[in-house]
């Protein structure tokens, strides 16, 4: 029996591509002396910062580069998009009895803020967020944390993602995998479907 939903943030509740990319070209400068280019940046999209550090060479700590994110990324919030479908199917999961979970490689402080710019904060029993595990997805740990503060088993719980990042955790976490425009074992062309999918 299906009692929680665990959702990734960016793709699925907000699109802040823009957002990250501005963000992580600043980063390039700041801690490699020249800026990262889209063609850089599009293949690494929602990576998880440690693999940032690694992959564009940057001279900075994972801490570093979180705390730069959160100072960069406020800066560019204009070009974050809100999914319309977001606010409407968290309060129908939650009239409906479900738990849900924010599981994001985003840190605490700013998934915090950009919730609150969409006008989503309040809407989870538990945010995962990147500074509270060890390892980032693709990895489960997210998901496990998730787990683990509503009381529920993966058994019991399905995840809400886009990209392969959240499918792979999913996997390695042992939860069934919706995918938002990506295959899964239910894939969603919209959010909003899956409330009549569940």
């Amino acid at each position: 029996m299906l009692r929680a939903v665990l959702f990734d943030m960016d793709g699925v509740l907000v699109k802040s591509e823009e957002v990250w990319f501005r963000a992580v070209e600043e980063a390039g400068v700041r801690f490699r002396g020249r800026a990262i280019t889209r063609e850089e940046f599009a293949p690494t999209f929602g990576q998880g910062t440690a693999a940032d550090v690694e992959v564009f060479g940057l001279s900075c700590t994972r801490e570093v580069l979180d705390a730069f994110y959160v100072e960069a990324f406020v800066r560019h919030l204009d070009a974050m998009w809100v999914n319309p479908d977001a606010a409407p199917l968290l309060a129908l999961l939650r009239a409906r009895g479900l738990k849900t979970a924010l599981v994001t490689n985003t840190v605490g402080p700013l998934a915090a803020r950009i919730l609150s710019v969409a006008r989503l904060d309040g809407a989870f029993d538990a945010l995962a967020t990147a500074d509270r595990t060890p390892r980032s997805k693709p990895a489960p740990d997210l998901l496990l944390l998730a787990l683990s503060e509503l009381g529920v088993s993966s058994a019991e719980a399905a995840m809400v993602g886009d990209s392969r990042y959240d499918r792979e955790a999913a996997a390695a976490a042992g939860v069934r995998f919706f995918g938002l425009q990506l295959e899964g074992d239910v894939r969603l062309e919209r959010l909003s479907e899956l409330a009549e999918r569940l």
